[in-house]
């Protein structure tokens, strides 16, 4: 094993041997907790070796399944380790709204730290059974199969001059994925090139963009590695693997992440427009295009309603700043100005009695970037009520997380994903 001891590490990452497995498109795929049931089907008949066999398995046993599967891929040569140790530059390229885009990161072996350190910061609240799913998936597999989210703070020209140098190399991997994303993948072996990654993210603050649950997984799983093994040398372990994306970066994209409710108390329904009315000003309008442009013209400060029985499409805008405080007085006011957190508070808490236990058992609210799909499920009568939101900024962001705090879940989704089964950090020894 080579020495660790840096914050930012290359590895010598567990990727697929292309000839058994086939071209990268075929083995990849989204997140986990965009893998539905369909979807889960559909990449399962693509490919004997697709990834979502390990990271969201069908099996009754999907944990053991999966380190079975692993186990079997490593015999086999479906997956292998890559001679050298890199840090790979990922690339995006993408549509939103007519532009094209680009979004490069750096993907790297982290050195775990406590929240409390102020180095690496979450930003959204997790879900206790999401993180004991990906624990337990974790200790089975000892490989991080998926890569966490990470936003770094500052300029850092001598990282930009890298990232050109490295662009204009041949790919390792490209692909375009079903959403029609182009992935690129460029290792970085080069020692010189390598300590540049390293010396210019050592100090910045890592913000956590997306992999919360899977950030918290790995501290729980360092912890009890570590309870076993009293070694004071690093390890892999103390390590996860990050995408490290710049916040300045010109492809850095948030959606609006809306909310669909599919139970509604009937007499909260009925008042409804009295009670938003005690602390919104509520603008109701006809047709769902006007609606639309309409919310989105107003941006943030502006949430769109519709609820069951309900002609009118209705868009509440808060009046008062102090109604927010007197809701959640012991917030920080980067929270309390946030769109997602007046929703909560004076919308699902106040008037629906959803309060933030019973929003975090789960089941109850669907969330979705796709608005028209959010007011259909409202207009089928598959669910009572959609809000919709407007995203909030990457600036949003960073002050809740500099303040200490977090947002509600689900306040953000960046776009787009990052693909999973490209590269994969192996957690035990063996470099």
């Amino acid at each position: 094993m080579s020495a660790l001891g840096k914050r930012i590490e290359p590895f010598r990452a567990l990727m697929y041997n292309r000839q058994i497995a086939g071209e990268p498109a075929l083995v990849v795929a989204p997140p986990y907790d965009l893998i539905g049931a369909a979807r889960q089907k559909q990449l399962y008949e693509r490919s004997p070796y697709n990834v979502v066999r390990l990271e969201l398995g069908r099996e009754a046993d999907r944990y053991g399944a999966a380190e079975k599967t692993f186990a079997d891929w490593l015999a086999a040569g479906v997956v292998e380790r890559s001679a050298r140790p890199a840090i790979y530059q990922y690339t995006q390229t993408f549509h939103v709204d007519g532009r094209l885009l680009h979004r490069t990161g750096f993907i790297a072996r982290v050195r775990l730290e406590e929240f409390g350190r102020g180095r690496i910061l979450p930003h959204e609240r997790t879900f206790p059974a999401a993180k004991e799913d990906r624990l337990r998936l974790l200790t089975a597999l000892q490989v991080n199969t998926s890569s966490i989210f990470a936003l770094y703070s500052g300029t850092h020209p001598e990282l930009d001059r890298l990232r050109e140098q490295v662009a204009a190399r041949e790919p390792l991997i490209d692909l375009v994925d079903d959403l029609g994303i182009r992935n690129e993948l460029r290792p970085i072996e080069a020692d010189g090139e390598v300590a540049v990654v390293q010396r210019e993210l050592e100090s910045p603050r890592l913000l956590i963009a997306d992999g919360h649950h899977r950030y918290e997984t790995a501290l729980n799983y360092r912890r009890a590695r570590r309870h076993e093994n009293a070694s004071s040398e690093p390890q892999p372990y103390d390590y996860t693997m990050m995408t490290l994306v710049a916040c300045g970066d010109p492809g850095l994209v948030i959606l609006p992440t809306h909310r669909v409710v599919k139970s509604l108390p009937a007499d909260a329904i009925a008042s409804f427009m009295r009670r938003a009315r005690e602390v919104f000003n509520v603008e109701e309008i006809a047709h769902r295009d006007t609606f639309r442009a309409r919310l989105d013209d107003l941006g943030a400060g502006a949430i769109g309603v519709t609820l069951k029985g309900s002609s009118n499409y209705l868009i509440l805008r808060l009046r008062s700043p102090s109604a927010m405080k007197a809701a959640m007085p012991d917030a920080a006011d980067e929270v309390r100005r946030l769109d997602v957190s007046v929703l909560h508070a004076l919308v699902f808490d106040r008037i629906f009695g959803l309060g933030a236990d019973e929003i975090r058992k789960g089941g109850n609210i669907e969330y979705t970037i796709e608005i028209d799909g959010a007011l259909g499920a409202v207009a089928q009568g598959h669910a009572d009520g959609a809000f919709l939101m407007n995203p909030p900024s990457i600036q949003d962001v960073e002050r809740v997380s500099d303040a200490g705090a977090t947002m509600p879940e689900k306040s953000t989704y960046f776009h787009p994903k990052l693909l999973t089964g490209l590269v994969m950090n192996p957690l035990f020894d063996g470099e």
